[in-house]
């Protein structure tokens, strides 16, 4: 049922969900904020009362699932179980598709217009800490290791865990990410810190098997030279969206991107370089889905 639910998610995102989001993620900031206050009422001030929030934060959402998919059980032979997966997995995944990401940005970016560009990506792409992005390549560059972060983040990690775990471990990527992105500026470190290990282990196995389908899908010599070399280290000195992002680059490496953009007459290293790793992450989607295909044939088989 796994691969038929990622299909549908997949199509539904793609036809209905791909001109604006439906899906509204301001309820987890409320959600937050609420928890947090009952919290600083619960406990005294100079206990843990970060570690009750974060508790309360990953536990509540969870206990609300699975009393879902407990009730749903197999009514209607299993149809409520399935909807309430794909719910799941749809707010999950990224409503907006790479493909238009790139392209609004690449219409900016071919209009010359700088500051359209970095406002577009603190709007599209935000990041905790915004670079600066002073350069043309520094920017394209910038657009680039987000755009495939952002992917593997809203998708390839979202494929691994619900594969893995279910909608149990959709909810947990899900609310893991919102952490990150809604924290406050006074927020305890330790409390930043935690959250960000929490991603780590998430990330962890994830990005190396998305490595391991770029180097299928592109250059395999060189991209799992890079590979071999990281493969075991955990936190290291990059942050996962550099690596990520270098591991692409190998596997783009020695081949031919500009034959597109030239044919077009829009040639540039940024232009040409966008749109390969566009590429890349489609061959390497199909990389995921046919693996996932084949498990799921094989599971079925062996049961």
């Amino acid at each position: 049922m796994k691969f038929l639910v990622i299909l549908i998610c997949l199509t539904i995102n793609y036809v209905w969900l791909k001109d604006f989001d439906r899906f509204d993620d301001s309820w987890f900031f409320r959600f937050r904020s609420r928890i947090e206050g009952l919290a600083a009422k619960a406990v005294s001030k100079g206990s843990r009362a970060w570690l009750l929030e974060i508790v309360a934060i990953y536990a509540i959402p969870v206990f609300c699932l699975t009393a879902l998919l407990f009730v749903s059980g197999d009514r209607l032979f299993g149809l409520l179980t399935m909807m309430v997966h794909v719910l799941i997995l749809l707010v999950a995944f990224d409503r907006t598709q790479p493909g238009r990401l790139a392209s609004e940005f690449l219409e900016k970016w071919k209009a010359g217009d700088m500051e359209d560009c970095i406002l577009y990506l603190q709007q599209e792409l935000p990041t905790s800490v915004m670079p600066n992005l002073a350069g043309k390549a520094v920017l394209s560059k910038y657009f680039s290791k987000q755009l495939v972060y952002r992917c593997f983040e809203k998708m390839f990690v979202m494929f691994f865990w619900y594969m893995i775990t279910g909608p149990i471990g959709i909810l947990i990527c899900y609310v893991s990410y919102q952490l990150r992105d809604s924290h406050k500026e006074e927020q305890l470190e330790t409390q930043v810190n935690l959250v960000a290990m929490i991603i780590e282990i998430l990330e962890w196995i994830p990005i190396r098997l998305l490595a391991i389908a770029f180097c299928l899908a592109g250059n395999f010599e060189k991209c799992f030279e890079n590979v071999k070399r990281s493969f075991w280290n955990f936190r290291g000195e990059m942050e996962n969206p550099e690596l990520l992002y270098g591991y692409a680059a190998c596997a783009l490496s020695g081949m031919d991107t500009a034959d597109k953009t030239e044919a077009e007459g829009d040639y540039s290293p940024e232009v040409a370089e966008i749109e390969a790793l566009l590429g890349l992450l489609e061959r390497s989607q199909a990389i995921w889905l046919s693996v996932l295909a084949l498990i799921t044939i094989l599971g079925i088989r062996l049961g």
